[in-house]
């Protein structure tokens, strides 16, 4: 009869011992549950050498190989670190839920990049697979990472059945049944109010908490979140050095749900000045706007192509820039417009990407983590997150 001695496993309690701040602690739990395996794999060991020794040397010398992996894997995963929802940020008039990403030997005064996700999809879900976790881990920046509360999934259709939406929305607490961004409700989208005014108390509960650098705070969103990223850059342009939008519309295009849906697609085309009366409307100061990244799929027929115009045109009229780029550069499927203002810096620049989609490109074969394909995020020649990320000054990688 072989030994049949149960040794208790570590793993109880293990999980939250994993997530400690105490690198120390990390490390003993991983050596435990590495030994735990193979202790309990050992009574086997010592089975199989009695008939064949050479062949018990190799499982002995596999199952010691397979330890050292499981500590090894057990300890870098313990000392990576993970996204954390903040509580009591302010007084949240919008509803909204509080994510933040702080790297691992990150220092002090450090950048912030609040990065805002689109409709269907959760906050750390898409920072990670949009590629701004791992950006995050490179340049060691801080992300904050708000979150919208939307219904569950399953949900998503059955809300819009007349006299089921509202009564959905109220159940679950929610403030959009697809979990958007309402960048197009006033209440919404303006200084002091709303989701606007929960993303600002965000921004600086983290200036506080984490004595960040707040004269580099940057804020980039995809759809949804790139419409809203556009709204908190003209309600609070003091906040911000810079900003990006991709797939999104110029700010002031929609103040309800059906304008919304017309400037997504076909769009809405105004004049400059126009597009600049109403970007004055969402802020209360005098000052230089921030610089942004304008990004759009040609193939984007959710938020059409024309947004894009658009946006240069209400941009570089509130830098009192040329509508004309200074230079045009091309490469491979990406094409990129720079557009200067009258001392010659770059405040506004549009970057094409031919066959996007209404999505969020990564480039998973380059040089650097870029994330992985998820929902609204797909594999592309070029690694969005980098490129405008550099166009901020806050890394020189480019692919």
């Amino acid at each position: 009869m072989h030994d049949r001695t149960v040794v208790p496993s570590p793993l109880v309690g293990a999980r939250r011992a994993l997530k400690s701040q105490d690198h120390g602690q990390r490390v003993g739990v991983c050596r435990g549950i590495a030994l735990w395996w193979a202790a309990a794999m050992a009574p086997r060991t010592r089975a199989l050498a009695i008939p064949i020794r050479r062949d018990a040397l190799k499982a002995a010398l596999c199952f010691a190989l397979f330890a050292t992996l499981i500590t090894v894997g057990c300890i870098t995963h313990a000392g990576a670190a993970e996204p954390r929802e903040e509580k009591e940020f302010g007084s949240n008039p919008g509803n909204l839920r509080m994510f933040s990403y702080v790297p691992e030997s990150i220092n002090p005064a450090a950048p912030l990049i609040v990065v805002l996700h689109g409709c269907k999809q959760k906050a750390t879900t898409f920072a990670s697979d949009a590629g701004w976790l791992a950006l995050a881990d490179r340049t060691k920046v801080f992300l904050l990472l708000p979150e919208q509360k939307g219904l569950p999934s399953f949900l998503y259709y059955i809300s819009y059945i007349p006299g089921f939406g509202d009564w959905f929305q109220g159940w679950y607490g929610v403030n959009n049944p697809l979990g958007c961004f309402n960048w197009f409700k006033p209440v919404d989208n303006k200084r002091d109010s709303g989701e606007a005014l929960s993303i600002r108390q965000m921004i600086v509960a983290m200036i506080e908490r984490y004595s960040v650098d707040r004269s580099r705070v940057y804020i980039v969103g995809l759809s949804a979140g790139g419409a809203m990223a556009v709204a908190m850059l003209a309600s609070y342009p003091e906040l911000f050095a810079g900003g990006a939008t991709v797939a999104g519309v110029p700010y002031g295009c929609a103040d309800n749900g059906s304008v919304a849906l017309q400037c997504m697609n076909p769009g809405i085309d105004l004049l400059p000045e126009e597009w600049r009366r109403r970007f004055g409307e969402g802020q209360q100061l005098e000052r230089r706007a921030p610089r942004i990244s304008i990004w759009q799929g040609d193939a984007d027929t959710t938020v059409v192509p024309l947004n894009e115009q658009q946006l240069v045109e209400q941009w570089t009229a509130i830098h009192h820039a040329s509508a004309t780029p200074i230079r045009t550069e091309t490469n491979g499927p990406i094409t990129r417009q720079l557009y200067a203002d009258n001392s010659g810096a770059i405040e506004v620049e549009a970057v094409t990407v031919k066959g996007l989609g209404h999505a969020f490109p990564i480039q998973t074969n380059g040089p650097a983590d870029c994330g992985q394909p998820g929902d609204y995020v797909v594999s592309t020649s070029i690694c969005a997150a980098t490129e405008i990320s550099r166009f901020w000054g806050l890394n020189s990688v480019r692919n």
